[in-house]
């Protein structure tokens, strides 16, 4: 884990330094530079494989000069295949596998990589600039095409410390209120792009980048060459194959445990199947309600399997939480996921320099009861009683606890009028606020990005739906979209603000192939009041743990959010309200509407809290409309 900054085209020493100043805590473990006329670069280095000098970049092998943020797990095979071909290596770093396969690979080598990772690398030869982002886009890579020169960068804030002109993108502030986050390629300032996952891109000087893709969904009617009873087997190889490789460490390394089946599973694998001592971290809030403390549940876990558990108790304080996450991101991501996020790896960092999350597992699994929904979404469209029920659902308003199900019955009944990618979309939005009615000025159409194709996969949501079928074009799109561009920044943003390297053992890329294409049936089933979910996962899950461990209600990895904005946040809202809110960018009304509906009983905890965030970033960045 690690953080860069790299400009092809003229530089100086003090532009480059100051723009290094934005992801300096990535890399609190060492410090290495790069300066020539056509490229120069800055890495600051987190040291987790092969941690001596040896290691340092900008590392330069053959001509090729590599800035690399993340980790190759499969390295140590790359390598002796390398050094049974004559290689030599000079390092124990798993960045140093990077320039030996480009000689020898070119293009190709993308595809032979298993890892997190953004790459920029230097052919001096060539006068040639290669930048790469992994399959899911676990690490951040920002581009900044702009004066014959292109700048690369893991964090968006280092372009505003260069000599840069940038416009603040006022369609991401609106994505990021409505959707929780701007998905890429799209960034906070116009000018600045990010990398699409699974992508990489091409560069010379004084010519625009050529984009391309190295990562491809599978055919949506592939053939599947097993039997209904091979399938588990099959699917529970591949994890165990995922988790174990997430474990090639030279620092202590843990997990991070809920108690629920993603981070239980990971646990259990590396205890029973790799034979490993783990470490295992909970958070509790101080103070907060039941349903908000999983603690409980994860040292149950943790008891069962034999980690080394510990539970980090942490006394939160709303504002310093917000100014803590507004400072974190450098382009914002309102899910309040980011705070137990932040607070465990910060707390977890005294002890392990790398931790594993169960990110991805409800997306590549189906955790999600939106996922049922969409499955019974054409059969119940004409549902008697319907009007009567959503009309006293509507009166009852929302539910005080963490899983809100009165909220969730009553949104997925208002989506039984529409198209089944329309109402996936109101399900998973804070709010369906019509640009005019939150923001001043009209709404700009922008140009389609240069790189929307690559990132928009199939024709989006609804192109998508049509290849796969409802449920699985949904989970594809999730993990595009919002595991990308959502969950993992969350974790990269909040775990590198502590300086701690976050992995995500159930993301790979061979496991999201086949899961894609393999019938809903054994991802959710049952219905809308009985729901199953996660039902092969689950399935496997058993193998380690006792069955009422594995299917025990869901419950979240969560902040008491909901609960301070009746109490702690109460007067910054009623403030944010007589100023001008985000900078003068968004409406008084507006505001006022939603924390009216809130205090009325329906829950918009999500949207306040959204516009207390941004609004709280933009001061940061001296942001004024």
């Amino acid at each position: 884990m690690c953080g860069f900054v790299s400009i092809l085209g003229k530089t100086d020493a003090v532009e480059l330094k100051g723009m290094a100043t934005a992801v300096s805590a990535r890399g609190p473990d060492g410090q290495g530079e790069f300066m020539s006329p056509e490229f120069s670069a800055i890495h600051h280095r987190l040291a987790i494989i092969g941690p001596d000098e040896r290691g340092l970049q900008p590392m330069e092998v053959d001509d090729v000069v590599v800035v690399f943020n993340g980790c190759i797990y499969n390295y140590q095979d790359l390598r002796t295949k390398l050094e049974a071909d004559g290689v030599r290596f000079n390092s124990d770093s798993d960045t140093e596998v990077i320039p030996h396969l480009y000689r020898r690979f070119g293009l190709g080598l993308f595809n032979l990589l298993e890892g997190m990772f953004s790459i920029v690398i230097w052919d001096k030869r060539e006068q040639l600039c290669l930048v790469a982002r992994d399959v899911f886009g676990e690490k951040p890579l920002f581009v900044c095409e702009q004066d014959g020169r292109i700048g690369f960068a893991s964090s968006q804030n280092a372009f505003e410390k260069g000599k840069w002109s940038l416009t603040p993108n006022i369609n991401s502030v609106y994505q990021i209120l409505t959707r929780m986050r701007a998905e890429a390629p799209q960034t906070m300032y116009e000018e600045v792009s990010q990398l699409p996952a699974g992508c990489y891109a091409i560069a010379k000087a004084g010519q625009p980048m050529q984009i391309r893709r190295y990562f491809f969904l599978p055919e949506p009617d592939q053939p599947l060459d097993l039997t209904a009873d091979e399938i588990k087997p099959e699917v529970k190889a591949m994890l165990i194959q995922s988790v174990t490789a997430k474990t090639v460490s030279d620092k202590p390394l843990g997990v991070f445990l809920s108690g629920g089946v993603d981070s239980s599973l990971i646990a259990a694998v590396l205890k029973q199947d790799a034979g490993q001592d783990v470490h295992s971290f909970c958070v509790k809030f101080t103070g907060a309600p039941k349903d908000y403390d999983e603690s409980g549940f994860a040292a149950e876990v943790a008891g069962h399997l034999g980690t080394q558990h510990t539970t980090l108790e942490v006394d939160a304080s709303a504002h310093q939480a917000l100014d803590d996450l507004a400072t974190a991101f450098d382009m914002p991501v309102t899910n309040s996921a980011a705070l137990p996020t932040y607070l465990i790896s910060k707390a977890a960092k005294s002890h392990v320099d790398v931790a594993l999350s169960g990110v991805g597992g409800d997306e590549l699994f189906g955790g999600y009861p939106r996922y049922l929904g969409l499955k019974w979404h054409d059969k119940l469209q004409g549902l008697p009683a319907r009007g009567i029920a959503l009309k006293l659902l509507e009166s009852l308003g929302d539910s005080h606890s963490s899983r809100n199900l009165r909220g969730r019955l009553r949104r997925f009944l208002q989506g039984l009028n529409d198209a089944p990618d329309v109402a996936y979309q109101k399900w998973t939005s804070t709010t369906n606020a019509a640009w005019s009615d939150m923001l001043h000025g009209m709404q700009l159409n922008q140009p389609d990005h240069a790189w929307k194709n690559a990132s928009q996969l199939a024709g989006g949501l609804q192109g998508l739906m049509q290849q796969y079928g409802a449920v699985n074009g949904a989970m594809i799109h999730d993990v595009i979209h919002y595991v990308g561009d959502d969950l993992l920044a969350v974790g990269d943003r909040m775990s590198m603000a502590n300086g701690l390297e976050l992995r995500a053992p159930l993301l790979d890329a061979g496991l999201f192939s086949f899961m894609a294409t393999l019938d809903e049936s054994w991802k959710v089933e049952g219905l809308p009041w009985q729901e199953k979910l996660k039902v092969l996962l689950k399935d496997i899950t058993c193998d380690y743990l006792p069955r009422e461990m594995v299917y025990r209600p869901k419950q979240g990895f969560m902040a008491p959010i909901k609960h301070w904005m009746r109490a702690d946040f109460k007067d910054d809202i009623q403030a944010m309200i007589a100023d001008k809110p985000l900078g003068g960018l968004v409406r008084q009304s507006f505001v006022q509407e939603q924390w009216d509906r809130h205090q009325q009983g329906e829950d918009k905890s999500d949207m306040l809290w959204g516009l207390l965030l941004m609004n709280r970033w933009m001061q940061q960045h001296g942001w004024q409309f």
